[in-house]
């Protein structure tokens, strides 16, 4: 019996220009293995230090006085306000309730405290802006008010809707897009690979845009006509949308262009691990740690979320900052991948 050719050179499964044929199968199990512990103690770390301790720091609040109080007592309140140990409130004087509630409106403040000359005073909140705020309010002033035997009262001038518990349905909305915008990116990076030419590069963009636009029309639809959630504000919510997938997409297909494979791991490392937890979710960016309030309006998942509660509580004021974070994500992609395409494809052979 004699052999065949076949039975002397078993099939190997490996792709001949693959990682494992180039650098051996033992380097690239271990490389995979370092680099998904990496990232899982990574989102460990973010997301435990972001929310392990929430501590309310420097919320912006004004102080009335009611008519009927003698002049300075605003000033000693704020002044008492703004003593606290670890400086929670950031409090100021304005002349009315009239005028705190316009500056909350136009989200100047955060809260306003109304001394009044008898009974309870008045804490005025906006959970629409965040229910951590509020609550770190609520927390703050029942210390205050217990140390100085007064009692308070809250009206939340500005609350979430009956359908959106404690406001954290813009952020999961938030969240849904940017998934499957680096989803897609990374699919398309991975199993296609960056584009060997303008034309296929420009190709790759269109498709991203067309996704973008489909998938921020969907989930608007969703939280607008079928969960009732956003009810009337379907089509900025799908303009947010569309920007929100397509700048999260399109920097990450730009990443693969300049930096190849690793551009998914840095995408997760950005867009998740630092992204979600800055986001102002489920803890704002005036109770979590300082790094985290810094970035998070810089992110896609935090310029969606305060996006979404622009559109759906504040009548758009403040959306005018999501918006740049997004434009600037956008063009810094379509820059990476132009321009390393570019680069590649004048490359001599």
């Amino acid at each position: 019996m004699t052999t065949t050719e076949t039975e002397q050179a078993p099939f190997s499964p490996q792709h001949p220009d693959g990682p494992a044929s180039r650098y051996g199968t033992p380097q690239v199990m271990v490389a995979l293995v370092l680099g998904v512990l990496v990232l899982q103690l990574g989102f460990i770390l973010s997301y435990v230090a972001a929310f392990h301790q929430p501590t309310p720091r420097g919320i912006e609040i004004a102080v009335v006085a009611a008519p009927g109080l003698p002049p300075g007592v605003d000033q000693q309140v704020a002044d008492r306000l703004n003593g606290i140990d670890g400086r929670p409130l950031d409090a100021r004087i304005v002349s009315d309730a009239a005028q705190a509630r316009r500056l909350l409106h136009a989200r100047e403040i955060q809260g306003a405290y109304v001394i009044e000359p008898v009974g309870a005073d008045t804490l005025i909140t906006a959970s629409a802006g965040g229910s951590s705020i509020s609550s770190a309010l609520e927390s703050v002033f029942t210390q205050v008010d217990n140390a100085q035997g007064r009692q308070f009262t809250v009206r939340d001038e500005i609350p979430v809707g009956v359908h959106d518990n404690r406001g954290l349905s813009g952020f999961y909305l938030s969240v849904g897009w940017v998934v499957g915008g680096y989803l897609l990116a990374a699919a398309i990076g991975l199993f296609i690979g960056a584009p060997t030419s303008l034309r296929q590069a420009a190709a790759h963009v269109g498709v991203l845009f067309g996704y973008a636009v489909i998938s921020g029309a969907l989930g608007a639809l969703i939280t607008t006509h079928v969960l009732g959630t956003f009810a009337g504000h379907w089509f900025p919510l799908w303009l947010l949308g569309t920007g929100v997938v397509f700048g999260t997409a399109v920097f990450t297909l730009g990443l693969r262009a300049a930096i190849g494979v690793l551009a998914v791991p840095l995408a997760i490392a950005v867009f998740v691990i630092l992204g979600n937890p800055s986001a102002g979710g489920a803890f704002g960016s005036n109770v979590i740690p300082t790094f985290y309030a810094a970035i998070g309006r810089w992110i896609t998942p935090g310029a969606g979320t305060e996006g979404v509660r622009s559109i759906v509580y504040f009548d758009d004021v403040g959306a005018g900052a999501p918006a740049l974070t997004l434009a600037l994500y956008a063009l810094l992609g379509l820059a990476l991948l132009f321009g390393f395409t570019a680069r590649r494809v004048s490359r001599p052979e």
